[in-house]
């Protein structure tokens, strides 16, 4: 893992912990790139500024591209991720080609490279990582952290009882605990039992439906 150094300040966005990991972001983008992967139940780990990737461009010259994040999953897959605004993903999918064309190859710290150190590598830009997209995420990640069972037995058992679409807002009535009752409806649509019809942001007027 490399840390970014001092020299990108004016673009630094500081860094979250996952895992007991530190996770660097040099943007915006990276910032909430992080936490929408952070999000996923099957993510076991993350690290960023990693790895370096060798590839040739179009000269045939050997070149370096330094991975934004490189994500490992319960599954065992590794997989090296690349964020960049959506207006450089012509330019990126060449990139991402000639990367895998050379097999993965990764550049060690004492010279050496080793082949197939990751499983795939993929791109991730803005219409992934949406400001919405990143709320959401914060949210139902600090609905994990503030989980209250009680409630949230509540908060199931009065959604079973709805029928066809409804306002998020609607279950928060007549609820002693309105910040614990918002913690559990994030956490039913977290475990799939709450689905809100639109993407976006999540907030009191987001339509939802029970999943059966």
């Amino acid at each position: 893992m490399r840390k970014p150094p001092a020299t990108h300040a004016k673009t630094l966005r500081g860094f979250s912990i996952f895992k007991e990991t530190v996770v660097f972001h040099e943007s915006d983008l990276e910032r909430r790139a992080s936490k929408v992967i952070q999000v996923r139940k099957d993510v076991e780990a993350i690290y960023s500024q990693f790895p370096v990737l060798l590839y040739r461009d179009a000269e045939g010259v050997w070149r370096e591209h330094i991975c934004d994040f490189c994500v490992v999953f319960q599954n065992g897959e590794t997989v090296a991720v690349a964020v960049k605004h959506a207006r450089k993903s012509d330019v990126m999918a060449d990139l991402l080609k000639r990367i895998k064309a050379e097999g993965f190859l990764r550049k060690n710290r004492n010279g050496s490279t080793t082949r197939g150190a990751v499983h795939d590598i993929r791109l991730m830009t803005e219409r992934e990582a949406t400001y919405g997209a990143y709320e959401n995420a914060e949210r139902i990640m600090r609905a994990r952290r503030m989980r209250d069972d009680a409630d949230y037995d509540r908060a199931l058992a009065l959604v079973q009882k709805f029928s066809g679409r409804f306002r998020f807002g609607e279950l928060l009535r007549g609820c002693e605990d309105r910040a614990a009752r918002r913690a559990s409806i994030f956490l039913l649509i977290d475990n799939g039992m709450l689905v809100p019809e639109t993407q976006g942001r999540i907030d009191d007027l987001t339509l939802l439906v029970v999943r059966r």
